[in-house]
């Protein structure tokens, strides 16, 4: 019923204009501060880290959640695919990465009856730009990186990344003592606001540029990735389970606002070493000799790092890429999707996503014309049934081929033409 009534309204047209005027804003102001008074302003109780970003915002909020939980106190950590109370995970079924702001302050009024007295939130452009985190005390800014995405819902790259700003503007005017920040110094947008925002204590992190806090020695193997981490003139071995090169710079993240607020560096990477993966976030399974890959990938950046690293562990088998768009997003992005895929994949099958209530042919038309270096049904298929790619792409892997599921990740439920429906890309893998 509601997306009939906002069909009816053309509310996706009206919405760009809506969202910026003085009533609209007024009107989720002041909901927020509602939500925080009904519910005793939680936040106000607790140690709150915001993790802002692109990519890698889930993994680091559960790399942070790990270490606080294990070295300063209970801590609730709330992510687009669960939520964590101490050690007791709750799946997010919300299929928001950022909470309405009446369960984002329950969810904190839950926890904080439950003990915990560090909150860990993932803090979209999308929740930032609609006030889901109004009332809430930020003691702790994260951004990860900034890349193209979202410009169906920004229009801008220079609106996305506004809208990004608002946590650490959170941070900013807190009414707590200190004010903490963590910049990605490899990234335009990080060095930029590492350079003209105030903050009581802030850190810069980096595999390239140099930082205080600097990932070195990178080694990328099948089943770990090992590093050195350097700080204060010291450097420290890192082995960790998390696969590739872009889950360095999620560690380096935690370890800044580990560091910043007195966990020793040797506790902290302890506590990584411990994390095996993050639910559906580059998570393996090995199925008749063939190495499958179930990852949330939908952004280019994301997408490009993640075929990279296939690539380069496939040596002289396959790589098999299942993916697509979903609908009603940002289409400015296909291309350059499609154009990464071309590149690393030996073989695509293109597959439904999240078609929504975009046309799923149109969808998977629209890039048939731009696969430039595959040829449709050699080695470029187009199955619009999620659960027959799925089959295909098994059927046809050999052993010692890899292959990548993109796209739907941790997701318990696919937007169709025809409307919801459950889904899980790790179940059907494991039924075939």
């Amino acid at each position: 019923m509601k997306s009939l009534i906002k069909k009816i309204f053309f509310y996706d047209k009206l919405y760009p204009v809506l969202k910026n005027s003085f009533i609209y804003q007024s009107w989720k102001k002041l909901n927020g501060q509602l939500a925080n008074s009904l519910y005793g302003n939680p936040s106000k109780d607790f140690f709150v880290i915001g993790v802002t970003g692109t990519n890698g915002k889930t993994t680091t909020v559960n790399l942070i959640h790990q270490i606080l939980n294990d070295n300063v106190a209970k801590c609730v950590a709330v992510s687009t695919a669960n939520i964590l109370v101490g050690d007791t995970a709750v799946p997010n079924k919300k299929k928001m990465t950022s909470l309405d702001i009446y369960d984002l302050q329950s969810t904190l009024a839950m926890a904080k009856d439950s003990w915990c007295k560090i909150a860990v939130l993932e803090t979209s452009s999308h929740g930032l730009d609609q006030y889901r985190f109004e009332g809430v005390e930020f003691d702790f800014g994260v951004l990860t990186n900034v890349t193209l995405d979202h410009l169906d819902y920004h229009g801008t790259m220079d609106e996305y990344i506004k809208a990004k700003r608002k946590l650490f503007d959170y941070v900013i005017k807190n009414t707590k003592k200190n004010k903490y920040a963590s910049f990605p110094m490899d990234d335009k947008v990080g060095r930029e606001r590492f350079d003209e925002m105030p903050f009581d204590k802030k850190i810069g992190r980096s595999i390239v540029w140099s930082s205080s806090l600097k990932a070195e020695k990178i080694n990328e193997k099948t089943d770990w990735t090992d590093f050195t981490v350097s700080y204060l003139g010291t450097s420290y071995p890192v082995a960790s389970r998390l696969l590739w090169s872009f889950n360095v710079y999620n560690i380096l993240a935690a370890l800044s606002v580990a560091v910043q607020i007195g966990v020793s560096m040797e506790a902290a990477i302890a506590s990584v070493q411990k994390v095996v993966g993050v639910t559906w976030r580059m998570e393996r399974i090995e199925k008749n000799g063939v190495h499958c890959f179930v990852d949330f990938a939908h952004s280019p950046d994301a997408l490009e790092k993640t075929l990279q690293y296939l690539s380069s562990i496939k040596w002289t088998n396959k790589l098999i890429t299942v993916f697509w768009a979903p609908g009603l997003r940002d289409k400015s992005k296909r291309p350059i999707m499609w154009s990464v895929v071309d590149e690393f994949s030996d073989i695509i099958i293109a597959t439904d996503d999240d078609p929504d209530t975009e046309n799923r042919f149109t969808i998977l038309k629209e890039l048939t014309a731009d696969i430039k270096k595959k040829v449709l049904g050699k080695d470029f298929f187009i199955i619009p049934e999620r659960k027959l790619a799925i089959k295909f792409a098994l059927e046809n892997a050999q052993a010692g081929d890899v292959v990548m599921f993109a796209g739907k990740g941790h997701e318990t439920v696919q937007l169709t033409n025809l409307g919801r429906r459950k889904w899980s890309d790790m179940e059907e893998i494991m039924s075939n």
